[in-house]
């Protein structure tokens, strides 16, 4: 058999043909195949990114420390203006602009600190969960009841609910003019029933529980009415709670709390009416209140900056993309489990729901 030429070592390319007694073997043109995404393309994207952001500086908070001023009181008196930032919570990763212990950490360092004439809550926050809030609530007060100094809260764009409710003690709110605020309330879940999805699958579940109430909220089965009751009477519990705080912070009515606290958001406007804050203005104009109250022109940012190595860039939007290319291949039924798994929970928020994606 004579060579041909243009041979084709791979054989799944290779076509074979009968021509004048003898078999010739041919390259067969293959079709263009589309370009995949893959996970190694990403590492790419990935280090050109990482070299870009390094040049823009934006992992220079990796460089630094995790608050701003560190220092703060070296100068002498000075009143800490607190950065309550993003939501209160305590699962936080190092991205998060809100840390829980460390916020707490600094409250309790201004309060031992005689330097310290007072603290100015800086808020710009749709809340977050209920212990955090009420345990960052109580060290504040603690604050309050021990030294004495003023304590005011300077609301930013958003203070709802949580935001609100640590800043009720406040001697004195003064809220930017386009401030969100309020949202007194309280809620519980998500809980999801996926049970109807599962049954149109052929799926039951089942437990084997000590007690009819013991797996209650899975989302596998509906709720009972004895366990709606019971995620209600909890509810309630930590309303009633949020609602007397406001009323002894604020001087206010408890029934007229229960009015005005049914969980609605409110104006900078709307919340000077109600009583909620006490004046309407900039930064700058709580900062001038603040320096008459404290009898200190010194004012010391106390803020948690969020600090994110290279390394902690990198693997970040690894994730990312590992976690798209991996749903491109899931079917709805998939992702929409994925999505009950991971958003069903039993946790309790003071949060502002349709402001928390915002912040």
């Amino acid at each position: 058999m004579k060579e041909n030429d243009s041979r084709n070592t791979d054989t799944d390319n290779i076509e074979f043909m009968k021509a004048d007694g003898g078999v010739y073997a041919g390259a067969v043109k293959q079709p263009e195949k589309k370009r995949k995404f893959t996970i190694k393309t990403g590492v790419v994207v990935i280090i050109i990114l990482a070299v870009i952001f390094a040049g823009a500086g934006i992992i220079a908070s990796a460089l630094g420390g995790s608050d701003s001023s560190s220092d703060y009181g070296n100068n002498g008196p000075y009143v800490g203006v607190l950065h309550i930032t993003g939501e209160i919570s305590g699962s936080g990763d190092s991205s998060s602009t809100y840390q829980h212990d460390w916020t707490l950490q600094q409250v309790r360092k201004m309060k031992n600190d005689p330097d310290n004439k007072g603290i100015l809550l800086y808020v710009n926050s749709p809340g977050g969960s209920v212990f955090e809030s009420d345990e960052l609530y109580t060290a504040l007060e603690s604050y309050k009841k021990k030294t004495d100094r003023p304590l005011y809260a300077y609301f930013d764009e958003t203070a709802a609910s949580g935001a609100y409710y640590i800043s009720a003690d406040a001697d004195r709110i003064i809220a930017n003019k386009l401030c969100t605020t309020g949202s007194i309330g309280v809620y519980m879940g998500p809980v999801i029933d996926s049970s109807q999805l599962l049954a149109n699958l052929g799926v039951s579940v089942d437990y084997i529980k000590s007690g009819p109430n013991k797996a209650m909220g899975n989302p596998f089965q509906p709720l009972t009415d004895e366990q709606r009751q019971i995620y209600q009477s909890q509810v309630d519990e930590y309303y009633l709670r949020f609602a007397g705080i406001v009323a002894a912070g604020r001087d206010i009515p408890i029934d007229t709390v229960y009015q005005i606290g049914d969980g609605r958001s409110y104006t900078a406007t709307q919340a000077l009416e109600n009583g909620l804050i006490d004046d309407i203005g900039d930064f700058n104009n709580a900062k001038k209140q603040m320096k008459k109250a404290a009898g200190t022109s010194n004012f010391e940012t106390v803020k948690y900056v969020p600090q994110q190595s290279l390394r902690d860039i990198l693997l970040g939007m690894e994730s990312a993309l590992k976690e798209y290319a991996d749903s491109r291949g899931k079917s709805d039924v998939e992702k929409t489990m994925e999505y009950i798994s991971e958003n069903s929970g039993h946790a309790f928020y003071y949060e502002a729901f349709d402001l928390a994606d915002s912040k």
